[in-house]
């Protein structure tokens, strides 16, 4: 940019290797009107499931059951995974057969206590008995569910971690589960845009790659800047997921309140320089630099939000010769 710069400068300098040009230079030219925009703020987002878990066991077993294929339609509820259990049968069983026998005594000292046949503290013990035993049941019965791992929601499962036979220790991870039912988009703000985000706004955005533009509503708005970046996050959240997926890169288009008024020209017409952006203004078939403020941009156009006027002509082609003072005629002798 800067060598590009510096060779505008010196042919402005110095007019050309032959001095002043010898007759009017051509030139594109492009005749300035104003306009109302939305407001919108261009962002980069990251493309996020629903609800997404990574399925984990809680328990040091084998895995002895796989009830569902890879990539499967899941609901809640829905039992993903089968560990060993016969341990833990075995345990409850034992513990159920105590339980009879407690109940079993509780109820003989209920009989013999107003007969004087036993004191007050061997029959509290009896019931205290059956009341522990009952405790150790719940436990054991909570214990001997978790060999079952069930789906926490609604959700497409992701690719198994493990085989049938496979001894798993607490936390290791078995599968994930993603509900793509609708795509969240996370993205970040600079600060100065904080007190305009709101939920409820609209945003759209492309995957990369995709052609499809999508469009969604923004659902979060975090309530502290980081404090790092000086960042606002936020989100949105869209529904229909097809061709998206989690992961994945996001542009984003934010639309804000109100309107935005300016002047939207080709992106060609706009020169850096040190002090800014300008442009070629030509007035009466002279150029005279202009220096401008410009707003939101695309590939093709800029919008000017000041140092121009409607009506204004502005040159968009040619500027490496055009210099401040220069003769400026319309390409092929036609006005904007």
């Amino acid at each position: 940019m800067w060598v590009w710069f510096a060779l505008v400068v010196g042919i402005w300098a110095q007019g050309g290797r032959g001095g002043a040009p010898a007759g009017p230079l051509k030139a594109e030219l492009f005749e300035v009107k104003a306009v109302e925009r939305e407001r919108m703020v261009s962002a980069i987002g990251t493309l996020r499931a629903n609800e997404s878990v990574e399925i984990v066991s809680e328990l040091a077993k084998r895995v002895v059951g796989i009830p569902v294929a890879e990539g499967a339609e899941v609901k809640a509820g829905d039992v993903l995974f089968l560990l060993d259990d016969a341990d833990l049968k075995a345990a409850l069983d034992e513990t159920l057969a105590r339980l009879d026998l407690a109940e079993m005594n509780a109820e003989r000292a209920g009989q013999l206590l107003p007969q004087n046949a036993i004191s007050q503290q061997e029959h509290d013990a009896a019931q205290s008995e059956v009341t522990v035993l009952k405790a150790q049941i719940a436990a054991q019965e909570l214990e001997l569910e978790k060999t079952k791992i069930r789906a926490p929601f609604d959700g497409r499962i992701g690719v198994r971690r493990v085989s049938l036979g496979a001894l798993v220790a607490p936390g290791a991870v078995l599968a994930s589960l993603q509900d793509v039912s609708k795509i969240k988009v996370d993205f970040t703000l600079p600060e100065r845009h904080a007190g305009e985000v709101k939920v409820g706004q609209r945003m759209r955005f492309a995957a990369a790659g995709g052609a499809k533009e999508h469009e969604g509503k923004v659902t979060v708005v975090e309530p502290v800047l980081d404090a790092v970046t000086r960042s606002l996050q936020v989100r949105g959240v869209v529904d229909g997921a097809e061709g998206l997926f989690p992961g994945g890169f996001a542009e984003v288009e934010l639309t804000l309140d109100g309107v935005t008024n300016g002047f939207p020209i080709p992106s060609v017409a706009i020169i850096p320089s040190a002090r800014g952006q300008a442009v070629m203004v030509i007035e009466d078939g002279k150029a005279r630099m202009q220096a401008v403020v410009v707003g939101d941009r695309t590939a093709a156009e800029v919008l000017v939000l000041k140092g121009l006027k409607e009506g204004d002509v502005v040159a968009t082609s040619n500027l490496l010769r055009i210099r401040p003072g220069s003769e400026v005629i319309a390409e092929g002798g036609n006005q904007p």
